[in-house]
């Protein structure tokens, strides 16, 4: 009782912690580290190198701090419409390995600009091995997002998903249309360069942040391990609870089991007289209730135990209680599993015989006599033991009140004849001894005889 009281409060307490908690670890996720990718030459095996021509044409370039990433270009009075470049190396040495970028969200980009230029082009490079190839350096997918040289007056964050592949990269190689969307998986080289009409003047550049930031754990993941751990919970909590309900099931039917051993138990002692191992008195009275409730006749024979008290007086109660076991074992030696065997009180014992006839019932009697007058019954000293039966029957017009009381009667008779003998009665006979019309006794086995 106790345990369940206080297992209550826990369990509906755990549900709106574990709510209070997932909202907690939702919000966690704004607070966590970011992932950051900085490109600079400071970087241990730093690779970059400046692109000095556009649309062929080479330009007059000069590093003006290259720690700095800090450098001038000019083109002559030509039309050059791209160029001006500067392309850092994210692989390192394998070129065909890069670094994946698929996992950022953000590019911050800070560069000054000083020119004619309409555009300042950002370009990475990712390396497929389905149509990349080493020695194309055009090969790698292109991906690219043009930004307004206006918009360079301040720090920029340029959100990944604004990279597209080029148009005419995807034409020069014919690339089906699967393979025309951005991928930024294998990183190999970000390239920096100016758009538009860049000949006959200076222009000056300075890349003073390029960096990539993203998230350790993707909101999407972060979010799909809180379900994931919800049903892990959820499928522990159901296989805890459902093991539990097993061992609470379990240990009901035990209590069951014993009960119902217990219930055996006692109705066995209830039914059963200890010292003999017979059905008592209660036993033979639910046995005669279970014959009358289907309305099957059955033979009565009543026994007693001649001069008993002259056995207790010689041999002392320790005998007396080794003559009625044997007794017992001898009565239930020779009786059936459906006859019903008991120890009606003291030394007098009752056998109820179900579907016999009192001529059968009669034979019976007469061997369990004989039995019981040719046993030893304490060997080591041997005594005379014998016993008297009185033998009736019920039927469609006797009752088994009216049986009973007809077989004590004849065991009455039989022990005023001498005892060591069997009475049967028939109903004109028990009818004179009783009291009613007609009749006499009639002894049909054993030492007297009585006429009618």
């Amino acid at each position: 009782m106790t345990t369940s009281t206080h297992r209550k409060p826990k369990q509906s307490l755990a549900l709106p912690i574990g709510i209070l908690l997932t909202l907690l670890v939702v919000v966690a996720h704004r607070f966590l580290p970011e992932r950051r990718l900085t490109v600079d030459s400071t970087q241990e095996g730093a690779n970059f190198f400046p692109v000095e021509s556009g649309n062929g044409v080479p330009a007059d370039f000069q590093w003006v701090d290259q720690a700095r990433f800090h450098y001038t270009c000019r083109f002559p009075q030509v039309s050059v419409q791209q160029g001006c470049g500067f392309a850092y190396m994210l692989a390192r040495e394998d070129v065909s390995q890069g670094i994946d970028l698929s996992g950022f969200r953000t590019l911050k980009l800070t560069v000054r600009y000083t020119g004619q230029a309409q555009f300042l082009r950002v370009a990475i490079r990712n390396f497929d091995s389905r149509f990349s190839h080493v020695e194309d350096l055009n090969s790698p997918k292109f991906n690219f997002v043009n930004i307004p040289v206006r918009d360079l007056a301040k720090p920029l964050e340029i959100a990944m998903p604004e990279f597209a592949v080029a148009e005419w990269w995807t034409a020069a190689y014919n690339m089906p249309r699967e393979y025309s969307r951005p991928d930024l998986s294998n990183a190999t080289v970000l390239n920096i360069d100016l758009q538009g009409d860049l000949g006959g003047t200076r222009h000056d550049i300075r890349i003073d942040q390029v960096e990539f930031v993203g998230d350790w754990i993707s909101a999407e993941s972060w979010y799909l391990g809180i379900v994931c751990a919800w049903l892990l919970i959820g499928t522990v909590f159901a296989t805890s609870q459902w093991l539990r309900m097993r061992r609470v099931q379990r240990a009901q039917r035990e209590k069951i089991l014993n009960l119902e051993h217990e219930k055996e138990k006692y109705q066995k002692l209830s039914t059963v007289d200890a010292l003999t191992n017979v059905l008592n008195r209660h036993g033979i009275d639910q046995f005669i209730a279970g014959l009358r409730a289907t309305g099957v006749p059955a033979s009565v024979i009543m026994i007693d135990l001649d001069h008993f008290k002259l056995i207790n007086d010689q041999r002392g109660h320790y005998g007396g209680d080794r003559v009625l076991r044997t007794m017992g074992d001898i009565l239930r030696a020779h009786t059936r599993n459906t006859d019903g065997l008991g120890r009606w009180g003291g030394e007098e014992f009752v056998l109820v015989c179900p579907g016999t006839s009192i001529s059968m019932a009669a034979e019976l009697a007469e061997k369990l006599r004989r039995e019981i007058m040719d046993t030893d019954f304490i060997p080591e000293d041997p005594l005379p033991i014998t016993a008297s039966f009185g033998v009736s029957s019920s039927g469609s017009d006797k009752s088994f009140e009216d049986a009973f009381r007809q077989a004590d009667q004849a065991l009455y008779l039989a022990k005023s004849r001498g005892r060591n003998c069997v009475v049967v009665a028939n109903e004109d006979q028990m009818h004179k001894v009783s009291g009613a019309r007609k009749g006499a006794w009639a002894l049909l086995s054993g030492r007297f005889k009585l006429h009618g």
